[in-house]
């Protein structure tokens, strides 16, 4: 038991002085992007259950800000070749387009 101690204190060790895994550019701007968006979700529903007007409008100034970091954070990746997004054709857009529009009536 004790043995089994001193295995895992250095294991903990060793990965606290940056042996171990290491994290690809791309996996540390992927974490990034995806904790922006989790606290872009928190802040939007601090916001939007804000009983007191001035502490809303500060939850929508930080809304602003995250939402700023995100983007920047999406153009990175798009410009490092991570993020790559392909533009819907117009046939593809009319088609979608019409299932919905016959929902909205």
């Amino acid at each position: 038991m004790a043995q089994m101690g001193q295995q895992s204190g250095q294991s903990t060790q060793s990965g606290m002085s940056g042996q171990g895994v290491s994290i690809s550019e791309r996996e540390y701007l992927q974490l990034a992007l995806n904790e922006s968006k989790y606290t872009a979700a928190a802040v939007n529903s601090f916001a939007l259950e804000a009983a007191n007007e001035t502490l809303r409008r500060d939850y929508m100034t930080i809304l602003g800000d995250v939402h700023n970091q995100e983007k920047q954070i999406f153009d990175l990746m798009q410009q490092k070749g991570y993020y790559n997004v392909q533009n819907a054709n117009p046939q593809d857009i009319a088609q979608v387009k019409s299932k919905f529009s016959g929902q909205a009536q």
